[in-house]
C-alpha cells in the first residue's frame, strides 16, 4: 500500500511540474475568476533578474540653484532595483532627494555645489551594482 501511495504522489508531482498549470495541479475543482469569484486567484513572486546595464538618465546632471529639479530616474536594461542606497557623501544637497517609490531624484535644489561625486547601491534578489554621478547646482 505504501509503495502504491508514494508511486501515486510521484506521478502526480511530476504531471504539475511538466503542466505547469496551478489549476491542474489543485485536487479541489477550481472556478474560472469572474469579478465576484476574485478569492480563488493565487499570486506568487517574480523573481527579479539581474541588474544589467543600470545608469542615471543623466549622470552627469546640472540643476539650477532655487527650482525644482527635472527628475533623474534610474535605468537598467535588465531587473528592478529593489532597494537604493548613497554610499558617499551623504546627504545629498539640500532640497534634492533619492525617492524610492520613482527611482529617481527629486526636488528643488536649494544649495549650490560643483562636481560633487556621489555613489548609490542599488540591490534587488539577484545582485547589486554601484552607480556613479556627478551632481552639480549653478
Amino acid at each position: 500500500m505504501a509503495k502504491g501511495f508514494a508511486y501515486s504522489t510521484l506521478n502526480f508531482t511530476l504531471f504539475c511540474l511538466f503542466t505547469l498549470s496551478l489549476a491542474s495541479c489543485s485536487k479541489a475543482k477550481v472556478s474560472p475568476l469572474s469579478p465576484n469569484n476574485l478569492s480563488t486567484a493565487e499570486t506568487f513572486p517574480i523573481a527579479n533578474s539581474e541588474l544589467k546595464n543600470c545608469h542615471f538618465k543623466d549622470p552627469n546632471p546640472t540643476y539650477t540653484f532655487g527650482q525644482t529639479i527635472t527628475p533623474n530616474p534610474i535605468q537598467c536594461d535588465q531587473g528592478v532595483a529593489r532597494s537604493v542606497q548613497i554610499l558617499n557623501p551623504n546627504p545629498l544637497p539640500s532640497g534634492i532627494q533619492f525617492s524610492s517609490n520613482q527611482l529617481s531624484l527629486v526636488g528643488t535644489a536649494g544649495e549650490r555645489v560643483t562636481g560633487s561625486p556621489y555613489r548609490f547601491y542599488l540591490e534587488n534578489e539577484a545582485g547589486y551594482v554601484v552607480l556613479k554621478m556627478l551632481l552639480t547646482v549653478k
